[in-house]
């Protein structure tokens, strides 16, 4: 028999998965899934070459744009479907990641129950996998089975995983020094790596071929939206010379290119040097440096889409459940002003217009960037700023907070 805790953490899922399940059969989401439909449409009739030439707006890895024609030509013209069929992979998603942390709590004691209860019930994963229309909350998914395949010492599953997911967003490979530095310990680099660059060329085969140039444009090199997002949001408001303005596809200025090269340089050295610091962890080890990872990105993100927000919990969860619950309630907030403003209020039924009303509710993304803010400053240690971390353990070993803790001093004693 299942203990009451798990019972009460599955019971969670369950409903939030119904829950969102009726969202997304009853509402149409935001403007991501008439884009999402109008490719899908495309795709079928004329193939997703031809779209990377058409459009810059479309800005995804071959393998999912394959997965929206088909959606659409189960769906059709019938929107409500089409949107429906769009977020339940997302939603499928949450529920397999709550059951994978199950699994692993079952291995390593971690993280304790109440934190997995609010995973489950978060209100951040209901509006985004519920109500969005998006297909970022498979990230998270694909992240977590690379860790379970690093537990079961299968590193080269480890990198035809970390391949999938890239299948979805190129972003996952951030994460990609992480799984390297660790199976280096262990002599099985060579293998990860065999893994994740054959997926990864398979996957992308056809578009590197015929269009290298357009497919490395939209897709490799994408820079997001500039502007309503921490540091970007704070430049943007300053009214500083070549700053302003909230940017996607038109160029960006000189002053904003620098910054964007910039914010980018410091995520991609602080992913190598938290990858090569903590790389003799233990394989559990790997779900809290990526919550780092994460904490690290998103405070420098030189771009932003609200549905981003999907790829952090899970990781954030094992780093510190503390952390987590405060990114939980500061996203909560900020997520449901974002979709209230845009669905022009409750009940929601469609959200549009994001850049119009981007003054009301982009000053509330600075409550979970905070978070990330204050996270990454009280984590300085970890990046080699200030004294090294004291030696000792927690007092209460099985606590999530002093897990993560004693985690952090083995990584970084094994490191010296």
């Amino acid at each position: 028999m299942k203990s009451k805790p798990q019972l009460l953490v599955l019971i969670i899922a369950l409903l939030a998965m119904t829950a969102k399940i009726y969202c997304a059969a009853t509402t149409l989401g935001t403007t991501d899934v008439l884009l999402f439909q109008g490719f899908g449409r495309f795709i079928a009739r004329e193939g997703l070459i031809k779209l990377y030439l058409k459009t810059q707006l479309f800005n995804h890895p071959p393998l999912l744009g394959c997965y929206i024609g088909q959606v659409y030509r189960w769906a059709g013209d019938d929107t409500q479907l089409f949107a429906f069929l769009t977020r339940l992979p997302g939603i499928l998603s949450d529920f397999i990641v709550v059951l994978l942390l199950l699994w692993i709590r079952k291995r390593t004691g971690r993280p304790p129950w109440w934190a997995l209860a609010v995973l489950a019930a978060s209100p951040v994963s209901f509006m985004i996998s519920g109500y969005h229309g998006n297909y970022d909350p498979l990230i998270p998914l694909g992240l977590v089975l690379c860790v379970v395949a690093c537990l079961q010492g299968q590193a080269l599953l480890a990198g035809v995983l970390l391949g999938l997911v890239c299948q979805v967003k190129i972003i996952p490979l951030v994460m990609a020094p992480v799984l390297f530095f660790f199976w280096l310990g262990k002599g099985q680099a060579g293998r990860f790596a065999a893994g994740a660059i054959g997926t990864l060329l398979a996957g992308w085969s056809i578009p590197l071929l015929f269009i290298p140039g357009t497919f490395a444009k939209q897709v490799l090199v994408y820079n997001s939206i500039w502007g309503w997002w921490g540091i970007t949001y704070l430049l943007n408001i300053s009214e500083l010379p070549g700053m302003g303005g909230i940017v996607l596809f038109r160029p960006l200025t000189l002053p904003q290119t620098i910054v964007v090269h910039g914010l980018k340089a410091i995520v991609v050295a602080s992913a190598l040097l938290l990858a090569w610091r903590r790389r003799k962890g233990p394989a559990e080890g790997l779900l809290s440096t990526m919550g780092l990872v994460w904490a690290v990105f998103f405070t420098f993100a030189p771009g932003f889409g609200v549905q981003y927000l999907a790829w952090v919990s899970p990781f954030l969860l094992f780093y510190s459940p503390r952390w987590f619950a405060a990114f939980t309630a500061a996203a909560s907030v900020a997520v449901f002003v974002f979709y209230n403003t845009i669905s022009q209020g409750m009940p929601w039924q469609k959200g549009f217009r994001l850049e119009q009303l981007s003054s009301t509710w982009a000053p509330w993304m600075l409550l979970p960037w905070a978070i990330f803010l204050a996270l990454t400053i009280m984590s300085r240690r970890e990046l080699g700023f200030g004294a090294a971390p004291a030696e000792r353990e927690p007092a209460n070993a099985v606590d999530g907070d002093g897990e993560a803790s004693a985690d952090l001093r083995r990584c970084s004693h094994a490191s010296k």
